[in-house]
């Protein structure tokens, strides 16, 4: 009986006391109400009276998310890391936490997401993690996450995506990847990701998409690739398509095909083309199908000296697939796209 005591109380205060600590005299607001915590964040540490609803960890030294780092709390909640310095979030970070809703790590130090980083949390929702240093991410690092819907990655360093990310998150439907390095996008990149709905991999340095990229994403109604290096818009999306918004504006795109208009314009509301140095007439014909089929093309304002299009050198009055041959040397300088990069 003695030894069986001894044994509970041990394991109660290596629960209380975390088996690696990540905190150390570090203060955080708990409902919003400051408390000084060390070693891990559990309802033993923090010594909160009530229903716990709302973290915020904020301009602390941490550095390392180690195992149990936040753990055991049975109520709903949210938990904010924000400028905290946190470099690594280790496997099983997160432990029993089974109302967890939210979780976000904004302008910290992240670079690398391990495997296993956010698992079982089968009621996490949300997950940002933006304006972070994020270069790697290790395969399973969302592992069973079954109400996961959104994860968003602004203003990282990604390279490359992996759907080998994520695994068991069958209800991922916003995925925000804008503001990153990715170069290209690759056949079936996201086919194992059939929920997403809402795809952002705009504002990145993308020159080439696969034909098949998007392949299997039956249910995606907003697809923003601006503000990339895109010469071609080519892709072989599910028919019906089901895209209520598509934004290319700031790439390099010349031309746009009838087959290509006439896959998105099924349920198609917006279309945002602008400062792409399109061929004067393929804008034509362009605004033309917009206002046949009541699509929006939203447009910007330009000064009376502005350039909305381009002539090619042979053919002007046809919309048709060119090599860089056909335009005159420069023809792209003038879009506000290269004037401002």
């Amino acid at each position: 009986m003695i030894k069986s005591c001894l044994l509970l109380w041990f394991l109660l205060k290596i629960s209380i006391q975390c088996v690696v600590p990540s905190f150390k005299n570090n203060i955080i607001e708990v409902n919003f109400q400051n408390q000084t915590i060390s070693g891990c964040i559990s309802p033993d540490t923090i010594g909160f009276e009530g229903t716990i609803s709302d973290i915020e960890v904020k301009n602390q030294d941490i550095q390392d998310l180690n195992y149990g780092a936040v753990q055991r709390i049975s109520s709903k909640f949210r938990i904010d890391f924000v400028s905290t310095n946190i470099d690594i979030i280790r496997a099983g970070a997160f432990l029993d936490l089974p109302k967890v809703n939210v979780i976000s790590f904004m302008s910290n130090e992240l670079s690398w997401i391990s495997e296993n980083a956010f698992q079982d949390l089968p009621s996490l929702n949300l997950l940002y993690l933006n304006y972070n240093k994020i270069a790697d991410v290790s395969p399973r690092a969302f592992n069973n996450l079954p109400n996961l819907q959104t994860v968003t990655f602004i203003g990282n360093n990604l390279e490359n995506f992996d759907q080998s990310w994520f695994y068991k998150t069958p209800r991922l439907l916003s995925l925000r990847l804008e503001q990153n390095r990715l170069r290209n996008i690759p056949r079936s990149a996201f086919i194992n990701l059939p929920s997403i709905g809402y795809l952002w991999i705009n504002t990145n340095e993308i020159e080439f998409v696969d034909k098949e990229a998007f392949k299997g994403l039956r249910n995606l109604q907003l697809l923003d690739l601006s503000e990339n290096k895109l010469r071609r818009f080519n892709f072989n999306f599910y028919t019906p398509s089901k895209l209520m918004d598509l934004s290319i504006n700031n790439n390099n795109i010349t031309y746009i095909s009838d087959e290509m208009l006439d896959i998105i314009r099924t349920k198609l509301l917006v279309l945002e083309v602008t400062d792409n140095p399109l061929q004067c007439a393929c804008l034509d014909k362009i605004i033309q199908w917009s206002d046949a089929f009541n699509i929006s093309i939203p447009q910007r304002k330009l000064p009376e000296s502005g350039v909305v299009c381009t002539v090619p050198k042979t053919k002007p009055s046809q919309c048709l697939e060119r090599s860089d041959d056909d335009f005159h040397k420069g023809f792209w300088v003038s879009f506000p796209r290269e004037r401002t990069r």
